[in-house]
């Protein structure tokens, strides 16, 4: 009970140097300098696999997983972008599309990247055909599957899956 209103008497301080002083969080320029010369370790990605299925037509939630896909396969990953639902527009080579803030580009910007970089990307057959569209509509290299392709990929020896 002590250590719960010791913080928030501390949360509640006025001034936040005292807050940080009373929890060592100052770091000074000779740590900052520290921590910024340490190397993180790189750990080889090359032959790893990654499904990302987005359906999500909201901006930030495919935004996050369209970024970590082409992060992924500008480091090697065998990325494989299964999009269906409200997100089809993002793969489409025609239409408006808003920019994703924290990577500065439309989702089709980034998808576009991303396959420059080898990723593939799949439309869910169902939703195309629901709106009428076909292979033509989206852009240059973007297949249309259906479900039997989908699960196979989702099968996949050491293939690990983020959903949007």
């Amino acid at each position: 009970m002590k250590n719960i209103l010791f913080i928030s008497l501390a949360l509640f301080a006025f001034n936040s140097q005292i807050f940080a002083k009373a929890f060592d969080l100052i770091v000074t320029p000779s740590q900052e300098e520290e921590v910024v010369k340490k190397e993180i370790p790189k750990k080889p990605l090359t032959g790893k696999k990654l499904l990302i299925m987005i359906s999500s037509g909201e901006l930030e939630k495919a935004g996050m997983g369209f970024a970590l896909g082409l992060s992924a396969a500008q480091k090697g990953v065998a990325v494989t972008y299964v999009i269906g639902a409200k997100a089809l527009n993002s793969a489409k080579k025609e239409g408006i599309q808003n920019q994703f803030l924290a990577k500065k580009m439309t989702h089709r910007e980034i998808l576009e990247e991303a396959m420059k970089n080898g990723a593939s990307v799949e439309v869910c057959y169902m939703c195309a055909e629901a709106l009428g569209l076909d292979e033509k509509d989206f852009i240059k290299g973007t297949k249309i599957v259906k479900s039997n392709i989908i699960f196979e990929k989702i099968y996949e020896e050491g293939v690990k899956i983020l959903s949007f």
